[in-house]
C-alpha cells in the first residue's frame, strides 16, 4: 500500500472541480494532463461560485424591509445568508488549495520521504489499520455530501413538478436559493427559460462548492491519518527502545530529529489550513443560526431544502473538529511512552535528550483557527451551543 493510496478521496474531490490532482516527488503516479476543455470547465465553474457569493449580496442589498412584515422580511435575509454561508465556505476552501498548492505538493513530497517501507515496517506502522479508518470516514462523508448536492437540487424541480400536475393558476418557478442575476431584468426572456438558466448556474456552482469542500477537508483527513501513523510509530519505538542497549543514544538522537521533523510539519499543516479553519467556524455559527431559523419561519418546503444545508454544516464542522482531536489524541501518547521509558538504565547523555524530548512533548499538538479557537470538539460543543442562543435571541426579537 503506497502513499497515493491514501490520496484517494482527495483526488475524487479535485476531479469533481476539474481541478488537477495533485501531485509530489516519488509518488509514482503518472503526470495528469489536463485537456483545454476541463481547464475552461473549471473556470467557469470557479468564477461560477464567486459570483454566486457576489449574487446573493446583491440580492441582501436589494431586499427592502417592510414594518408589515417584519418576521418575512428577516425570514428571507436567514434563507439567504445561510446559503452565502455555504458558498462562501465553498469559496474559501477553493482559494485555500489554489494558493497553497505548492506548500501542499512540498508536504506530499516529504510525507513520501517518511512514508515506510512495505513488509515488516507496515505492520509496525499500522498502515492497514489506518488506511482502512481514513477510508471508512471519508467514503461516509463523501457518501453524504453528494446525497445533499442531488437533494439540494432536486427540491425545486420536484417543486415545479407538483405545481404542474396539480394544474395549479401559478407556477412559481422558484430556483435553489435567492441569489441576483442580470438577465432577471429582462422581461424578454421567458420565465421558464430564466428558470434553467439560474437553476444550471445554481446547480454547477453547488457542485464545484461540494468539490471544493469535500477535497478540502479529505485532504486535512490524509494529513491528520499520516501524522497520527508517524506519532503512533514513534510512540512505540520510544517504549521499546532499550536504554541499556548499545547504540541506545544513537537511536535516540533519530528518534529525536524523527519528532522534530513531524512538529515542522504540523506547523505546516496548521499554515496552510487555518484560513479555512477561521472561515469554517466563523460561517457555521451564523449559518447553522440562520438556517435553523429560516426553517421555522419560511414553510415546510423551505424546512426540507434547508434541512441538507444544515446537517452540511453540522457535518463538515463536525469532521474537521474531531480530526482535530484525533491530532491531539496522537500527540499526546508520546510523552507517556517516554516516561515509561527504562531510563534510568541509560547515561546521562541518553537521561538528558529524554527529558529534552519529554519537555518538547509536554504541550499538547493543537491545530488552531489563526492562534484563536483550537480545533477540537470541545470547540464543536461550543459552536453549536453559541448557535442556539443566537436562534432563541433572534426568535424572541421577531416573536
Amino acid at each position: 500500500m503506497q502513499l497515493h493510496d491514501f490520496m484517494h478521496y482527495p483526488s475524487i474531490g479535485c476531479r469533481l472541480a476539474m481541478m488537477r490532482r495533485y501531485e509530489w516527488n516519488g509518488s509514482g503516479m503518472p503526470r495528469a494532463q489536463q485537456s483545454l476543455l476541463q481547464r475552461l470547465w473549471f473556470q467557469f465553474g470557479a468564477l461560477n461560485l464567486i459570483y454566486q457569493n457576489v449574487g446573493l449580496l446583491i440580492y441582501l442589498c436589494l431586499a427592502e424591509p417592510t414594518a408589515e412584515q417584519l418576521g418575512a422580511y428577516v425570514a428571507q435575509l436567514s434563507e439567504t445568508c445561510s446559503v452565502l454561508g455555504l458558498t462562501l465556505v465553498g469559496a474559501s476552501n477553493m482559494w485555500m488549495l489554489l494558493h497553497r498548492r505548492c506548500d501542499i505538493e512540498s508536504m506530499l513530497a516529504e510525507l513520501q520521504l517518511l512514508y515506510p517501507a512495505q513488509g515488516n515496517q507496515s505492520r509496525i506502522y499500522r498502515i492497514a489499520y489506518y488506511y482502512e479508518k481514513s477510508t471508512r470516514l471519508m467514503r461516509c462523508t463523501a457518501i453524504f455530501f453528494i446525497s445533499s448536492f442531488g437533494y439540494y437540487n432536486a427540491l425545486p424541480l420536484l417543486q415545479l413538478l407538483y405545481e404542474w400536475l396539480s394544474e395549479s393558476q401559478h407556477v412559481s418557478y422558484k430556483f435553489q436559493s435567492n441569489t441576483w442575476y442580470p438577465w432577471l431584468l429582462t422581461s424578454d426572456l421567458p420565465s421558464s427559460a430564466s428558470f434553467m438558466t439560474s437553476y444550471l448556474c445554481q446547480a454547477l456552482s453547488s457542485l464545484v462548492g461540494v468539490a471544493f469542500i469535500m477535497a478540502s477537508q479529505f485532504l486535512l483527513c490524509f494529513f491528520i491519518t499520516q501524522m497520527q501513523l508517524h506519532f503512533d510509530a514513534l510512540a512505540n519505538a520510544l517504549r521499546l527502545l532499550d536504554a541499556a542497549r548499545p547504540g541506545a543514544n544513537e537511536e535516540l538522537k533519530a528518534l529525536l530529529s524523527y519528532h522534530s521533523r513531524l512538529l515542522r510539519l504540523a506547523n505546516r499543516i496548521n499554515h496552510i489550513f487555518n484560513f479555512t479553519f477561521l472561515i469554517n467556524f466563523t460561517t457555521s455559527t451564523i449559518a447553522i443560526c440562520m438556517m435553523g431559523f429560516a426553517m421555522v419561519m419560511i414553510n415546510v418546503a423551505s424546512a426540507f431544502k434547508y434541512s441538507v444545508g444544515l446537517l452540511a454544516f453540522l457535518v463538515f464542522t463536525l469532521f474537521i473538529c474531531y480530526n482535530g482531536t484525533a491530532f491531539t489524541s496522537a500527540g499526546d501518547k508520546l510523552l507517556p511512552a517516554a516516561f515509561y521509558n527504562n531510563w534510568y538504565e541509560g547515561d546521562l547523555l541518553y537521561r538528558k535528550m529524554l527529558l529534552f524530548f519529554m519537555m518538547r512533548s509536554s504541550e499538547s499538538r493543537v491545530l488552531r483557527a489563526y492562534k484563536f479557537t483550537p480545533v477540537s470538539m470541545a470547540t464543536y460543543m461550543a459552536i453549536l451551543k453559541f448557535s442556539y442562543q443566537l436562534f432563541t435571541f433572534v426568535r424572541a426579537i421577531i416573536s
